[in-house]
C-alpha cells in the first residue's frame, strides 16, 4: 500500500497521470567518502570528523559532483547528509557584519535548497532564528529545526560556540538528462572574526543519488 501511495504521491507532482503503480529506481550513486574515492567530485576536501572521512570544511566555497551516463529515468532522486559546524546565525543580518548564512543545493542549475541554518541557543528574549525547512525568507524556525544529530564540542578546537547540526535533505525532481550536476556552496556572512572558517563552516558526510522509472 505505501508503494502504491508513493507512486501516486510521484506522478501526480511530476507528471500529470500514471496508468500503472509501481515504479523502478537504482542507486548511481552512494559515497559517505571514508574510502576517499573523489571520482567525479570538483573542489571537494577531505575532512577528517569524529573519526571518519567526509568533504569539507568550507566557508564561502563548496564543490559540485558531476555524474554521467545514467540510465533512463523520468525522476531523479538526492539524498545528502550535511554538517553545520559552530556559530551559524540563521536569519540574523546585523548590518552586514553577521548573517545572513546561507547554504544552497542545485541540480543542474534547479535550486533545490536556499536556507539558512543556526545553531545558535534560543533564550526568550533573543533568538537567531533560521528559515530551514522553508526557503530563506521571512520565514523564523527554532534554530536546528529539523536536525536528526547535534554533536557538541567536536570542531578542531575551535573557541566559542562547538555545536554541529546534521541534516538529512532529500529531494525528488523530475528529470531525464544522462548527465547530472549537483552543486553545494555557503554564503556565509561574519566579517568580526580573524578565522571565519572557524566561526562557522558547512561539511558533508554523504550522497546518494537514486533514479527513478515511472510506468
Amino acid at each position: 500500500m505505501f508503494k502504491s501511495f508513493l507512486t501516486t504521491a510521484l506522478c501526480i507532482v511530476l507528471f500529470t497521470s500514471c496508468t500503472k503503480s509501481g515504479y523502478d529506481e537504482s542507486v548511481v550513486y552512494n559515497s559517505n567518502f571514508n574510502t576517499g574515492d573523489q571520482t567525479g567530485l570538483d573542489g571537494a576536501i577531505l575532512y577528517k570528523y569524529n573519526g571518519a572521512n567526509i568533504i569539507g570544511r568550507y566557508n564561502n566555497g563548496g564543490f559540485t559532483l558531476n555524474l554521467s551516463n545514467l540510465p533512463k529515468h523520468k525522476a531523479i532522486q538526492i539524498e545528502v547528509v550535511p554538517y553545520f559546524h559552530n556559530s551559524w546565525d540563521g536569519n540574523n543580518n546585523y548590518g552586514g557584519i553577521d548573517g545572513p548564512d546561507i547554504w544552497t543545493m542545485y541540480a543542474d542549475g534547479q535550486e533545490l535548497v536556499k536556507s539558512t541554518f543556526s545553531n545558535s541557543p534560543c533564550e526568550p528574549l533573543y533568538c537567531l532564528f533560521q528559515s530551514y525547512p522553508v526557503r530563506y525568507s521571512f520565514v523564523n524556525n527554532p534554530p536546528m529545526t529539523d536536525a536528526i544529530k547535534i554533536f557538541e564540542g567536536t570542531s578542531d578546537n575551535c573557541s566559542g560556540n562547538n555545536t554541529s547540526s546534521m541534516y538529512r535533505i532529500v529531494k525528488t525532481i523530475s528529470h531525464n538528462n544522462s548527465t547530472l550536476n549537483l552543486s553545494f556552496r555557503d554564503f556565509l556572512v561574519q566579517t568580526n572574526v580573524s578565522n571565519p572558517i572557524c566561526d562557522e563552516s558547512w561539511s558533508m558526510a554523504s550522497i546518494v543519488v537514486k533514479v527513478i522509472n515511472l510506468p
